[in-house]
């Protein structure tokens, strides 16, 4: 059993290159190399390559088993976890996705379902080493007002096991109802959220991405874009994002995930979304 306060030493530990950086060490064809490592206080006090250290008597051996960061979990979906047993996906396409989603949240999320499928998912990323988590949550009307309250007592409950934080999930035409779309923003800018919507290739793109920007500059908000989750050579709403970044002058972080199009773009239009991506500073999360 590992300690949860203390000084204790993990011997024969196996620590991947990546992340021992000056450890002098026969690393294997895998980058993996065997080491002790001595903790004090809850931190990594120590590193040393195994057989160069005195290990004490009472260090607890892991024989081997790779020891890793804690994992940031930066994309999920909590709230809409753990629904298959009562709505499949009939056909295992994207689209039979979000129709059995759509169909179950009508259905069945209430507050007390919310929060049962977010507190086992959470135990379940605990469990599994994540320290942090950033989930979307669906807010379509009226579940904004139901997963909201939720999520903010869910991260108390996990404080100091889980950082959580929560970015709205909305097609980027619920944009267009503008006094519900400020509502909404001031909503999540109350639960310290990030503001979030999936980017279309609307005709009205650009004039939304404005309104998405001027209400996250208003309320000192980070964004997070659903961008390209699509095959479609035709979808180029990450350019459109960077674009908008720009001439809005944006100042926060942005997330964009998925991103799927344009591994079908031709070289120079790859090479042009990414030129502005950088200049915009957008951080990716590649998702299929």
């Amino acid at each position: 059993m590992i300690p949860t306060s203390g000084s204790y030493r993990l011997a024969n530990v196996r620590l991947h290159r990546s992340l021992t950086p000056g450890l002098t060490a026969p690393f294997d064809a895998d980058g993996f190399a065997l080491a002790d490592l001595m903790v004090a206080d809850g931190k990594i006090a120590s590193i040393a390559a195994r057989g160069k250290s005195n290990a004490p008597a009472d260090a607890i051996d892991l024989a081997g088993r790779i020891v890793l960061p804690c994992f940031v979990d930066c994309h999920t979906h909590i709230d809409k976890g753990h629904i298959w047993p009562r709505k499949p996906n009939p056909d295992g396409t994207f689209m039979g996705a979000l129709n059995a989603t759509g169909a179950d949240r009508t259905a069945r999320w209430s507050a007390e379902d919310v929060a049962r499928r977010m507190d086992f998912s959470l135990r379940s990323a605990y469990a599994h080493g994540t320290k942090a988590l950033r989930t979307h949550l669906d807010s379509v009307r009226p579940q904004e007002e139901i997963s909201w309250p939720v999520f903010e007592a869910m991260r108390e409950k996990w404080r100091g096991r889980i950082d959580l934080q929560a970015a709205c999930l909305l097609g980027i035409e619920g944009v267009r109802d503008k006094a519900w779309f400020e509502r909404l923003a001031k909503r999540v800018a109350a639960a310290k959220g990030v503001l979030g919507v999936v980017t279309y290739m609307v005709p009205d793109l650009e004039e939304l991405l404005d309104q998405v920007f001027a209400e996250a500059i208003k309320h000192g908000l980070d964004l997070d874009f659903h961008a390209d989750e699509t095959d479609d050579v035709a979808a180029i709403s990450l350019k459109k994002i960077a674009e908008a970044s720009l001439w809005n002058g944006f100042e926060g972080n942005i997330l964009v995930g998925h991103c799927c199009s344009l591994a079908r773009q031709p070289d120079l239009e790859v090479l042009d979304t990414l030129d502005k991506v950088a200049k915009a500073r957008l951080a990716v999360v590649s998702l299929p």
